[in-house]
């Protein structure tokens, strides 16, 4: 195999340009520079594999060579950027509405696109969903707006994602991803920073590439010869071959037919690089350990012969042989790879290194088998819309869009895509023979003083793409104080799966937290869904002295209302869960105020059934009590569950092992 093919990153790159099946590229922890330089030697290689010679996208014989063309896609891409949509005529004169191509549908028949993603978990829902339906696809079908299509996609997708977020991504998204590698350790936000600092450095402005432009180092003489022998060769896998990848690949977990031929297309890669006519286990391993596989099922066990016959009777030869059955199938692997023939060359010439680092120690490729989901059941689809007016969707702002109706308009954008135009718009204006003559006195005194009025056409009004929001919530006032001799979780967990369920927001309200900023004031803590770790973390506090229900039951009020009555809002349903034995300690005046006046009484108590009478006046909420069964003052909760206007429910007490064990 050539030099520079031993470098992990280069191999799999010219694997994925020899091979059709291994198109899809996730690369784990790869810096922006590693997946820049990454995405320019594919491009190389896949035109040389192609046409044997190097092409660029500004090359003018289109005719003679397909163009490669690499393209972005991130957290703002939508429906109509990535498949097409409909646009006004911009020669001047025409008024007539054009199709207009998206990112994945144009040059369908003379290009072919590397599909460039920099963070995967950030990647927008309809590039996902996008993603999805194109990864290995042999036909792309494309409906929309009156457009009738069907094409052979020709794209290559080269991803990059932190591993610590795999658990955010959809399975059915990382199963398209045939090839998966090492970019390097994972690094933290100031090294990251570094990194893309050294990065930007290195350029001058000379050096940036222009419109249209994709500037590469020139891949050596080596690796394209190699490439080229590489094509020439049609390696034949034998059956050994095939058993072999069935104990790399698990049946169990998020097991994918995928994985199978992802890694059985990969060895066949490898041989057709190393120059190997036949397939066998060895190029199975070497294709393993590239991706970080490791056996998943030991060698068979051969019966033992009377001179290494193990005695049954005794416990330290049967841990002794249990060790050697468990390390003899990563000797055997390691005995195979080493055995390999290596051929040297008669003439020795050394050529200059690619820009590509080294890559990071391979790890498990398949790592959503294993980690936390923190994602919801069904990701790649939109959340469930119940109530009507919450279809506007008035979420944060993640970027603008061509507006069909004037609504919610972004101005400045509106004015940027309108000023593109003005010249050509201003020209045609003049020529047209029937212009108003006001119009035209209006434009020559507004040029002698130096101001050109705006033209304004409807293909100009662009509106704010806004992020999906939830339409229901749910609020949480949990009374740690409240909880050591109940199983408050069993009877919590209902209402978290269905705030999980329906993707509604979550609200926590920690009243009696040991670790509370002021013991005498609860806190308030909110996130978008209940996979949140700052949610899911602070559900195991332990308790502390002071009580302030009355100030957890004033900020659940306040929340409420603003979420429901204020501004446009979309939350149309609210679910109010209250976990507390209703012994509050301390007065709403004395938690504003942030100190206790004595004598103290029952006005702690008496303040939190005035807000709770608050609460139940408000409409679209959905009120429960949860019940600790408390042994003193027991007819608290259910007075509060009154005053609240709420069901009530018991939770079961703990044993006395149990309580013993806290």
């Amino acid at each position: 195999m050539k030099a520079e093919f031993q470098n992990p990153l280069m191999k799999g790159l010219a694997c994925a340009a020899l091979d059709s099946g291994l198109r899809s590229i996730l690369v784990f922890d790869a810096s922006p520079a590693t997946l820049q330089t990454m995405a320019r030697l594919l491009t190389q290689m896949v035109a040389v594999v192609a046409k044997g010679e190097v092409i660029f996208p500004q090359a003018t014989d289109t005719k003679a060579a397909r163009q490669i063309v690499p393209v972005q896609l991130g957290a703002v891409k939508t429906e109509e950027d990535l498949w097409g949509s409909l646009a006004l005529g911009r020669n001047g004169t025409s008024q007539s509405v054009i199709w207009k191509a998206g990112l994945l549908a144009a040059g369908k028949e003379l290009e072919t696109r590397i599909v460039v993603i920099p963070d995967l978990s950030r990647l927008s829902l309809a590039a996902s969903r996008a993603c999805v339906m194109l990864m290995g696809a042999e036909v792309a079908h494309l409906e929309r707006h009156g457009q009738h299509d069907r094409w052979q996609p020709q794209l290559f997708w080269l991803a990059g994602c932190d591993r610590t977020r795999i658990g955010t991504l959809s399975p059915h998204l990382l199963d398209r991803f045939a090839l998966r590698l090492s970019g390097g350790e994972s690094p933290n936000s100031q090294q990251r920073v570094m990194q893309l600092r050294s990065w930007f450095e290195q350029f001058d402005q000379k050096q940036f590439p222009g419109d249209g432009e994709w500037e590469a180092a020139p891949l050596s003489a080596e690796v394209v010869e190699g490439l080229k022998q590489a094509q020439q060769i049609q390696p034949e896998v034998l059956p050994e071959a095939r058993e072999r990848v069935l104990n790399y690949v698990g049946v169990s977990g998020g097991y994918s037919p995928r994985r199978d031929l992802a890694l059985l297309r990969l060895a066949r890669a490898q041989a057709q690089l190393a120059g190997t006519a036949k397939v066998g286990e060895q190029a199975v391993d070497a294709a393993a350990a590239l991706i970080g596989l490791t056996l998943q099922l030991s060698q068979p066990e051969m019966p033992p012969s009377d001179s290494t016959a193990t005695d049954l009777d005794d416990p330290q030869s049967l841990s002794q042989g249990s060790e050697q059955e468990n390390t003899q199938p990563a000797r055997d692997a390691a005995q195979s790879v080493t055995e390999a023939p290596v051929f040297e060359s008669d003439t020795q010439e050394t050529f200059p290194p690619t820009a590509l680092p080294l890559g990071g120690p391979a790890i498990d490729p398949y790592l959503e088998d294993t980690v936390a989901p923190e994602r919801e059941a069904a990701s790649l689809r939109l959340p469930p819309r119940r109530f009507k007016a919450a279809s506007l969707g008035r979420g944060a702002i993640i970027g603008v869009e061509p507006a069909p109706i004037p609504r919610d308009l972004a101005l400045i954008s509106t004015l940027l895509e309108a000023a593109k135009y003005q010249a050509l718009r201003w020209q045609a204006f003049k020529e047209k023979p029937n212009s108003p003559q006001w119009a035209r006195k209006l434009l020559d005194k507004r040029q002698a003083n130096g101001h050109v009025p705006l033209i304004l056409q409807a293909g100009d009004l662009r509106r704010y793409r806004r992020a999906a929001v939830p339409e229901q919530m749910l609020t949480l006032v949990l009374d740690y104080t409240s909880l050591k001799e109940c199983q408050w979780q069993g009877a919590l967990l209902p209402y978290l799966q269905w705030a999980y369920v329906e993707r509604a927001s979550v609200c926590l309200i920690q009243v009696g937290a040991a670790d509370a900023q002021d013991e005498l004031r609860a806190e308030k803590r909110e996130a978008d869904n209940i996979l949140v770790p700052r949610i899911r973390n602070r559900l195991e506090v332990n308790w502390g002295r002071a009580t302030p229900l009355a100030h957890g039951l004033d900020l659940a009020l306040q929340t409420l209302r603003h979420r429901l009555q204020h501004g446009r809002s979309t939350v149309q349903k609210a679910v109010l869960v209250v976990i507390t034995d209703g012994r509050g300690n301390v007065p709403l005046e004395a938690s504003r105020a942030g100190k206790v006046t004595a004598p103290v009484g029952r006005q702690g108590i008496e303040d939190a059934m005035a807000v709770a009478q608050q609460i139940a006046a408000l409409k679209g909420v959905e009120a429960v009590v949860l019940n600790p069964q408390p042994k003193h003052y027991g007819d608290l909760p259910v007075e509060l569950a009154q005053a609240l206007g709420a069901k009530i429910a018991k939770i079961p007490n703990l044993q006395l092992w149990e309580v013993a064990a806290l």
